[in-house]
């Protein structure tokens, strides 16, 4: 004689006992921005948000120490949760690099030019110029989005 089959929460105990024939999500190429020494990062907190860093040592699972070539942002240990992982790594920057080799790997790789060519950092910068427009630029932007939204009423009449 054969028993039913046991369940436990709504499962098959005989089901759940073997182990799944494929992965439910890829495993690899899921994630392309890694927390690694050299990865450049956007700061998004704090007095230095909106500052590109590079990270060159590993603290912990929840901070990492940083220094920007350009002196903008001190060498500190920031959390985690305060940077943005870019998709730029510096190629020669060994951990904890002197202020020297940092710069020297930074202007070597372009980080600069690489970033003001990229999507993320033209909206950053577009954002940025758009803070410090005063009341006539926003005037200015107004009148010609008018001006513009009538041209294209005009041409779809």
């Amino acid at each position: 004689k054969s028993s039913p089959p046991q369940t436990v929460l709504g499962c098959d105990v005989q089901q759940c006992k073997q182990p799944p024939t494929e992965p439910a999500m890829p495993v690899a190429g899921s994630f392309t921005r890694f927390v690694e020494v050299g990865r450049v990062v956007l700061l998004n907190y704090g007095k230095e948000e909106g500052k590109l860093a590079v990270i060159l040592d590993i603290v912990n699972g929840n901070r990492v120490l940083v220094d920007s070539a350009d002196g903008s942002v001190p060498r500190q240990t920031v959390c985690l949760k305060r940077v943005a992982l870019t998709d730029f790594k510096l190629s020669k920057v060994g951990r904890n690099a002197r202020a020297k080799t940092l710069k020297a790997a930074w202007a070597a790789d372009e980080v600069d030019a690489k970033w003001a060519a990229s999507a993320w950092g033209k909206r950053v910068a577009k954002r940025a110029a758009k803070a410090t427009t005063g009341d006539f630029g926003r005037f200015k932007a107004r009148v010609a989005k008018k001006e513009l939204s009538n041209k294209v009423k005009a041409q779809l009449a």
